[in-house]
């Protein structure tokens, strides 16, 4: 890592407090218990609704931030996360009417921390390019302190001040990524359109006189190019869609958090039912933070050395198989060896997704690339409840929940088994680099076609990696 700049430390500083202090999607199941007590007249899967709509919003509404990132920078999509955050649960404290919650609580809350999250992403990809799944491993590791931290904590800020207090409260702690998106600075790549630019209009002038000589000329000349700038246009902006392995991460990514969001948001009622306290279940909850905070690093550092879809798909796979099982964890040691096994095998989930999706697609496209992904992860996020709770009603057993998340868990392992991006070929051009005369340097990067084979397949697709 001796490459690595200096200010890229405090990147990953700011990267793993942003997710920290704006991840309470991770307390959305000890939420849940005090909505169903606020509103006991109100039908339950109403209140499971709200609560997989909040819960899914970090990752439905990924792809604002990646707009925001790529019209501004990342520091402006993380700051305005933390505004956002506070403004969502300030509001949700007055309000009373439970359709209300709707727009302030699951909306405005919830995309305030999808904000937070990608841009937190997307950043340590500009400045840890070599590195970037021991990066993300680490930072993300903050939403394993968060898991930790935050169910316990609302509990406590439920017990004490009441739901309403306990808003104001998580709006307070998710303002503190604001803070944490001001030490972003803006990356070359992020500055690079305007650097392009001034490279461009340099050329046009000099070549100008050249131009007006050979005008009859060029007109045929031209045709060529412009057909081939627009041929590479609709490959660059469609090669996600024509990519049979970001199908298969995709795919993965939304069973992955249908499980994920139905085993954390049922967990802590389920346990209730199985004789816990309430602030037994939340702490029970906890204890998945810590594990997951080991395991975000741990599987960081060795997705440097073995194929990383391998890990990703073998994670869901064990916690899927121990999901099948939850329904025999009576007491208090099986429940907190269940909840730190679920924080170690789904903890380092967005460490390898992201370092997956990089290795598919390149860094150039990571912010257009991760907001898809975390569409389809928020598709998941806000189906997989209801969908566990019409089964819980069904059978009229809230087990079948989480026999739905096992099966979900092991369809995200199967469809992850199969990208194996590791064991493909992989052909790159290097990059041309032009000075402009001026000081400045452009980077013109060639078009590079990535050839992903094997057994299987071969799909030929065109990509710029910065």
């Amino acid at each position: 890592m001796s490459d690595i700049k200096p200010w890229a430390w405090v990147i990953l500083a700011a990267s793993f407090g942003s997710m920290f202090f704006n991840s309470a999607f991770f307390a959305a199941g000890v939420i849940h218990g005090a909505l169903i007590e606020r509103y006991p007249d109100v039908d339950v899967g109403t209140i499971a609704w709200l609560g997989s709509l909040f819960s899914c919003m970090f990752a439905l509404t990924v792809f604002v931030g990646s707009i925001i990132i790529n019209l501004f920078n990342a520091r402006t999509c993380v700051m305005l996360s933390g505004l956002l955050t506070l403004v969502g649960f300030t509001l949700s404290s007055f309000v009373n009417d439970i359709k209300l919650l709707f727009v302030t609580y699951s909306l405005i809350a919830g995309s305030g921390q999808a904000m937070s999250f990608a841009g937190s992403m997307v950043t340590l990809a500009y400045y840890f390019k070599e590195n970037t799944s021991i990066a993300t491993g680490i930072a993300t590791s903050g939403c394993g302190l968060c898991t930790f931290v935050f169910p316990p904590l609302t509990q406590y800020f439920i017990d004490t001040y009441g739901l309403s207090g306990a808003f104001l409260f998580l709006g307070g702690l998710g303002f503190q990524s604001a803070v944490c998106g001001a030490l972003m600075k803006p990356t070359e790549y992020e500055t690079r359109p305007n650097k392009l630019l001034k490279c461009l209009n340099l050329c046009k002038r000099k070549q100008t006189k050249k131009i007006l000589i050979e005008k009859e000329q060029s007109k045929k000349n031209v045709t060529e190019p412009n057909e081939q700038k627009s041929s590479r246009f609709l490959s660059e902006k469609f090669v996600l869609l024509t990519s049979a392995p970001v199908w298969l991460l995709f795919i993965s990514s939304a069973a992955f958090h249908m499980a994920l969001s139905t085993v954390y948001l049922f967990l802590p009622g389920y346990f209730k039912h199985l004789g816990s306290s309430p602030q037994e279940s939340a702490f029970i909850l906890s204890i998945a933070g810590i594990t997951g905070i080991f395991s975000r690093i741990l599987l960081g550092f060795l997705s440097k050395s073995v194929d990383t879809s391998l890990v990703y798909s073998s994670t869901f796979g064990i916690m899927g198989l121990i999901t099948f099982f939850v329904n025999f964890m009576s007491s208090i040691g099986s429940k907190i060896t269940y909840t730190a096994l679920l924080g170690f095998y789904t903890g380092a989930c967005w460490t390898l997704q992201y370092t997956l999706l990089v290795d598919i697609i390149g860094v150039k496209h990571a912010s257009t690339g991760y907001g898809m992904m975390m569409f389809f992860s928020g598709m998941g996020y806000l189906l997989g409840p209801p969908f566990a709770e019409m089964m819980a009603v069904w059978f009229h057993n809230y087990y079948f929940a989480f026999v739905f998340a096992g099966v979900c868990f092991m369809v995200a392992a199967s469809t992850g088994l199969m990208i194996r991006t590791k064991t493909n070929k992989i052909l790159l051009l290097s990059d041309t680099e032009i000075n402009d005369g001026e000081g400045d340097k452009c980077l013109l990067q060639p078009e590079k076609h990535i050839i992903i084979s094997d057994e299987k397949w071969i799909i030929k697709q065109l990509i710029t990696s910065v």
